[in-house]
């Protein structure tokens, strides 16, 4: 099935603008990260978060005045009359042992003396500890960090060539902080959902670069005399329709989800959502280009070592 005949498209000739652009933008993204930081979910930042159903619509200042120091917002469909109430736990707290469930009862009943008018139907609390929340920021780094290593190493070995790894992984990479600084902007927090969004998007990224890359090997083999940029363009333009089948599809799967899926899966499908579009991307901007550019300068130092010589 193809949804372009014969397209023929100069990806690479557009390459620099792109990929300039998106260096700025990751710059950017990591400058805004470092002064604001990202907002983490409980189960990383450490504490007690309890969503509450209401008899009738909430009236946010006064659940506010009721429980001061938390962070109080609104919670799902308007129509469920439901609050999210986040109680934050310190590390010098916790070596207190500092009981959250305690915490999450005093909220509860702050909440009944102050606002009976109003009174709670429904609760489900999820508890954290702070220590614990940042055992979890670590290990979602390293499992990241570590997934790119690996798929460095095993393209590298696939491919016969550090170029080829350093594509893909690279757009991996440019994938995971742009995802991040838009969940940053648009006000996501970072959950054990968003996390599994994240790993997800990494291995589709690769896998879409993955097949521009073998239909390149396929062309390496029998256009042995073309330049390497027209082999990749070609390769591209090859495998255009399957890109645009899968990505097309997924997306309109995951653009369903974020609009009917629910508060509970909005950071996730948000991540989803950005993270095709930008994976498809990357590969025709990032990856490919990253490949030329590196073989290039491999030759070039190649042939100025052999003109020393």
């Amino acid at each position: 099935m193809e949804i372009l005949k014969n397209p023929n498209f100069d990806f690479l000739g557009k390459a620099k603008f792109f990929a300039g652009t998106s260096a700025i933008f990751v710059v950017l993204g990591i400058a805004l990260i470092s002064a604001r930081h990202l907002k983490y979910g409980v189960e990383f930042s450490g504490g007690t978060e309890i969503i509450v159903q209401l008899t009738k619509a909430p009236e946010i200042d006064r659940v506010r005045n009721a429980v001061p120091g938390a962070t109080i917002q609104t919670y799902g469909d308007a129509a469920q009359h439901k609050v999210m109430i986040r109680l934050a736990v310190t590390e010098a707290e916790e070596a207190k042992d500092t009981d959250v469930e305690n915490a999450s009862r005093s909220a509860l009943d702050a909440l009944a003396s102050k606002y009976p008018e109003n009174p709670v139907i429904a609760s489900s609390t999820e508890s954290v500890g702070a220590i614990v929340g940042k055992e979890m920021r670590t290990k979602a780094v390293q499992l990241t960090v570590l997934s790119l290593a690996i798929q460095l190493i095993y393209i590298a070995v696939r491919f016969g060539g550090g170029a080829w790894g350093a594509g893909a992984v690279v757009a991996g990479i440019h994938d995971t902080i742009v995802c991040l600084t838009l969940l940053h902007l648009f006000g996501y927090e970072i959950t054990l959902n968003v996390i599994a969004a994240l790993l997800t998007l990494v291995g589709y990224s690769v896998n879409d670069t993955i097949v521009v890359f073998d239909r390149a090997r396929e062309n390496l083999k029998q256009k042995r005399k073309d330049p390497l940029v027209k082999i990749l363009n070609d390769s591209l333009n090859q495998t255009l329709s399957r890109t645009l089948i899968s990505s097309g599809t997924t997306f309109l799967s995951v653009l369903g989800l974020f609009f009917f899926g629910g508060e509970v899966l909005a950071g996730f499908s948000f991540t989803m959502v950005v993270g095709i579009l930008v994976g498809t991307y990357s590969t025709l901007y990032i990856a490919i280009p990253i490949v030329v550019w590196w073989t290039d300068f491999a030759e070039r130092r190649q042939k100025a070592a052999l003109a020393r010589a």
